[in-house]
């Protein structure tokens, strides 16, 4: 018990006594609490020092600092003042007698000092728990002022809205934007940066720029900053599979690669390709070459246009601000000159902002004619974004057929064969020995300036636009300057008149002139021209010229001479160019339209290789004329010729382009194909149009076809063999009263071995001997013109059958097009087991025996088929009918029909049974006119008494019918019999006219 009493009251003490000896301690001892404190503050501000110098690397580094590293940073700045401002009020209040009499202020100091030091001892401990500050972050976007400023206008819009729409569809995981340099490709990927991470369609964008000069290492660099990815390997391979690892990752990341100038191996980055693998993923890449889209793959392909013009008035007015109707219009001239380029708008506009009338005129007078010196800031910069692209082009040919189409006038419809044709005199091809080759590599080079955005495919001429290229005029501009850079002047001249430019000094040091301004002025030729770089030179003019006493003494070096006469009245302006026969370099000549009298002058310029005189008149072809041995292209299109130029022709062997028409009827080549009888020497041609015979306007479009025979009103006996072997290589044919035995056309005109494997396009009208086109009866071919795509007969009086023989399924199988035009005897057309799976357009005209178009077989295969039109064929009772079992119906098709007409075919009953009329799927005209045999449309089923299997069988669906026209049908009753219910749900227009007996009831048509 004792015991217990003693450890009681111990404790009692410890509870009394401790606390007031620590009481005792704030009044007695606060120089040992002041030690203390300035100690451990010492300690807090030196670890204090040295965490600010960490968060200060991390800042510098662009990391972020930790949460915890901030609040203790704060609490320790808090609290260092907090100690440092009860110290200065202790030293502030000393008490009684110098500090040995304490107050109640003083100790109430120290006592609040005092406890200040386990907070810093806890500060100090925290702070080694930090292992580090700060951790690395991704820098956000920097918004450029290229989005801010950015305006959509109709042609961006459609671009934005097609990739917004590509960007959305899991299946679009690589995506091309295509436009020329400087049409705001790299500015609409800003705007498209912007929206996607506002949107949050993707969870990291990344924009990097590859430029010509690709730098895989930079790529990579760029791409791993966006990514917040630190690469720490040192080989290109290894920082590839550390980003390619990261974009598998889950998160939706968007890749945007501007400028992107040739094939790029995405996986040498570390962006993995394939179906498998962009998924999670999109690259977006934009390019000036289509070329670059298909070769990385892009599943969409999004062209940027240009902007229309009052686009370009917008977006000019927002960079030049014109407020001043005095300059309004010639600002208007100055932002239609940029062509809606935006590039040279913005830079232009801004060259202009608050200038006045004088600078304005210059920089219009600058854009419209463009020169090396002195070129507008404005032009200047446009120039620098098309130079990229001209140094970007692969080989010097290129560059040469771009400096070419700057020879043209501003929106001049470039043809591509005059391209080739000046070409070849400019050395394009020199390194080709074929012409076939040559015309080839130039078309390769002109798609690969399309590619580049360089030239763009001409929309004035909608069907030949691939053998028209234009050239925006900024580019023009700049091509123009370019080779005045390069020592290359082009000087193209549409506002002088043809003497006065002649006689510039200009054209001294030119090394092309081409003259456009059609004067009606008398030209006078120099008598000495002095142009010794001079190696093109294009003249258009409207009056004669003499240039038989001009002296080309100072322009040997000439290669390509063009004089084209731009007058088309009855008489042929006289031209007499003899002088030209010194001109021992010349390469490519035109004369064309001209009469030229005496061409004699040809046999002594032994270096040409392009002789073109279309149009023309002149006496004879010159003997000799043979011994060219460089000609390779003699083009006599619709020249007046005194004399038969075949005999001369025919000795032309090393000729690969010949070109012969017999246009005028005075021509001497209507009557002198007995020439051609013997064997000819042209057996080098690989591209010709020569017309045989009398005078007739062919069908065929010039330059439609590589290789063109036309014979008119001739006997098939007096062809020669070299004719007929050139028929047997001819890709189009066309024929006018033949006579002579013609009963087929192969092989009693053309006796063709082994077939005509060329011919795309046959003609053939008033061949009244013609039984039928193909007679097989003795021949064993299994298909005699198996590339043949369009067949046209017309006035056939004879014709019966379009084949003759045992038939065979690659028959007919490549032909798309089928007119036929008044054959009175003609009755039947396809052969039972033909295959027409590729006709397209099928007219059938003035055929009075036919009675039926095709066999259940035949129709089996037409699965193309898209119009048909047929018109006063008598006899014709149904369009589609026959006898098959119902296997065969059950396979007819017709999934492309889009029109079908029927015109004048008086004993018409029905079009089909009315079960095919479900077949119709993409009808949308059907028009019927005078049929007064016609009771329904759609006629009954061969076997009517059968029951119908299903409900739905009754419902004719027309779904896509939207013009419906019956006229002069007396005894139509309806459509079809009223056990079908039709419905046409896209219906806009019902013609009905004289068709008394139509009953139009809702029970059986639902529109």
């Amino acid at each position: 018990m004792a015991e217990v009493g003693v450890s009681v009251a111990a404790k009692l003490a410890e509870y009394l006594v401790d606390p007031t000896l620590q009481q005792l301690q704030y009044l007695f001892c606060d120089g040992k609490i002041t030690r203390n404190v300035e100690i451990r503050k010492e300690e807090l501000i030196l670890k204090q020092g040295r965490v600010q110098k960490d968060v200060q690397g991390a800042i510098n580094r662009t990391e972020r600092i930790y949460d915890e590293v901030n609040k203790w940073k704060n609490d320790v700045k808090t609290l260092i003042a907090e100690v440092e401002k009860l110290e200065e009020e202790l030293r502030a209040n000393n008490g009684c007698l110098r500090g040995w009499c304490p107050t109640w202020r003083r100790y109430c100091l120290c006592k609040r000092l005092a406890k200040t030091t386990q907070r810093m001892i806890d500060l100090n401990t925290n702070c080694g728990r930090f292992n580090e500050v700060s951790h690395p972050v991704i820098a956000p976007n920097i918004e450029f002022l290229s989005s801010q400023s950015f305006k959509f206008f109709n042609s961006t819009q459609i671009a934005f809205d097609q990739l917004w729409e590509a960007l959305q569809d899991d299946d679009s995981s690589m995506i091309g934007i295509r436009g020329m340099g400087g049409s705001g490709k790299t500015s609409l990927m800003r705007v498209v940066e912007k929206k996607a991470e506002e949107s949050q369609l993707f969870n990291r964008v990344v924009f990097t720029a590859v430029s010509q000069s690709v730098n895989i290492r930079k790529l990579q660099g760029e791409i791993a900053d966006a990514l917040g990815l630190e690469l720490k390997e040192e080989s290109e391979t290894g920082r590839a599979k550390r980003i390619a690892l990261r974009l598998h990752s889950g998160e939706r990341i968007l890749i945007i690669l501007d400028d992107v100038w040739a094939m790029l191996n995405l996986e040498d980055i570390g962006i993995p390709v394939g179906v498998n693998h962009q998924r999670s993923f999109k690259v977006v890449l934009t390019t000036r070459s289509l070329d670059v889209c298909i070769l990385m793959k892009c599943q969409k392909r999004i062209q940027l246009d240009l902007l229309k013009e009052d686009e370009a008035w917008t977006l000019f007015q927002t960079h030049a601000n014109v407020n001043d109707a005095a300059k309004e219009d010639m600002a208007r001239q100055i932002a239609m000159e940029c062509k809606g380029l935006p590039i040279a708008i913005v830079a232009v506009g801004t060259c202009l902002k608050e200038k006045g009338v004088d600078e304005m005129n210059v920089m219009l007078y600058q854009l419209r004619n463009a020169k090396s010196t002195n070129v507008n800031k404005g032009v200047r910069d446009a120039f620098a974004c098309l130079k990229l692209s001209y140094d970007y082009l692969a080989t010097p040919e290129a560059k040469l057929l771009l400096l070419m189409c700057a020879m043209f006038p501003e929106d001049h419809n470039i043809g591509v064969e005059d391209l080739f044709r000046y070409g070849v005199g400019l050395g394009l091809c020199e390194d080709v020995d074929l012409f076939e080759i040559a015309r080839s590599q130039v078309r390769a080079t002109v798609n690969y300036l399309i590619n580049s955005s360089l030239l763009m495919h001409s929309s004035k001429f909608n069907i030949e636009s691939q053998k028209y290229v234009i050239m925006h005029d900024m580019v023009r501009d700049f091509a123009l300057w370019k080779a005045s850079e390069e020592d290359h002047i082009i000087k193209v001249n549409c506002r002088k008149q043809s003497n006065e430019l002649i006689a510039d000094e200009v054209v001294k040091n030119c090394y092309a002139v081409s003259s456009w301004y059609e004067d009606n002025k008398l030209f006078q030729f120099p008598s000495q021209l002095d142009a010794p770089k001079l190696e093109f030179l294009l003249l258009r003019l409207r009056q004669p010229l003499d240039i038989s006493h001009a002296s080309f003494e100072g322009t040997k070096g000439l290669k390509v001479l063009i004089i084209r006469s731009s007058y088309f009245g009855p008489k042929v302006r006289l031209l007499q160019p003899q002088s030209i026969q010194h001109l021992s370099n010349l390469r490519t000549l035109r004369l064309q339209g001209w009469n030229l009298l005496d061409i004699s002058f040809l046999v002594s310029l032994t270096r040409l290789e392009i002789v073109d005189l279309q149009r023309s008149k002149f006496k004879r072809m010159p003997n000799g004329i043979e011994n060219l041995n460089k000609l390779k292209l003699l083009d006599l299109s619709y020249c007046n010729i005194g004399e038969c130029c075949y005999q001369v022709i025919g000795r032309c062997s090393q000729l690969e382009e010949l070109y012969v028409s017999t246009h005028f009827p005075k021509s001497k080549n209507a009557k002198c194909y007995e020439c051609l009888m013997a064997p000819i020497a042209l057996m080098k041609l690989r591209r010709y149009r020569i017309e045989i015979g009398g005078r007739n306007i062919g069908l065929i479009p010039q330059n439609e076809s590589a290789r063109y025979l036309r014979f008119v009103q001739l006997n098939i006996a007096m062809l020669g063999v070299g004719i007929k072997d050139l028929a047997q290589i001819a890709t189009a044919i066309e024929c006018y009263k033949l006579k002579g035995g013609s009963r087929s056309f192969m092989p009693n005109v053309v006796q063709a071995s082994g077939g005509m494997n060329e011919l795309s396009k046959l003609y053939l009208r008033r061949c009244s001997e013609m039984e039928c086109i193909i007679d097989k009866s003795n021949a064993h071919e299994d298909a005699i013109a198996p590339r043949l795509g369009e067949l046209v007969l017309t006035d056939m009086d004879n014709l019966q059958q379009l084949h003759r023989g045992p038939s065979s399924v690659s028959l007919f199988q490549k032909l798309e097009t089928l007119t036929i035009s008044n054959c009175p005897q003609l009755l039947h057309i396809f052969p039972a087991d033909c295959n027409l799976g590729n006709l397209k357009f099928l007219n059938i005209f003035s055929c009075p025996r036919l009675t039926s178009l095709f066999t259940i077989s035949t129709m089996c295969t037409l699965l193309s088929l898209q119009e048909l039109r047929i018109e006063s064929c008598s006899e014709l009772k149904h369009v589609l009918e026959g006898e098959g079992d119902g296997d065969a119906w059950e396979n007819s098709r017709f999934p492309k029909l889009k029109i079908l007409s029927i015109d004048k075919c008086r004993k018409l009953e029905s079009v089909c049974p009315v079960f095919l009329a479900q077949r119709f799927v993409q009808l949308q005209r059907l028009s019927i006119t005078t049929a007064p045999q016609m009771k329904f449309v759609f006629g009954e089923n061969a076997d009517e008494e059968q029951p119908l299997r299903d409900q739905d069988e009754t419902q004719i669906a027309l779904s896509l019918l939207e013009y419906l026209t019956l006229t002069n049908l007396p005894n139509l009753v309806g459509i079809c019999s009223k056990r079908y219910h039709l419905r046409w749900l896209s219906i806009k227009t019902i013609e009905g006219e004289n068709c008394p007996n139509l009953v139009r009831a809702a029970s059986h048509i639902v529109i």
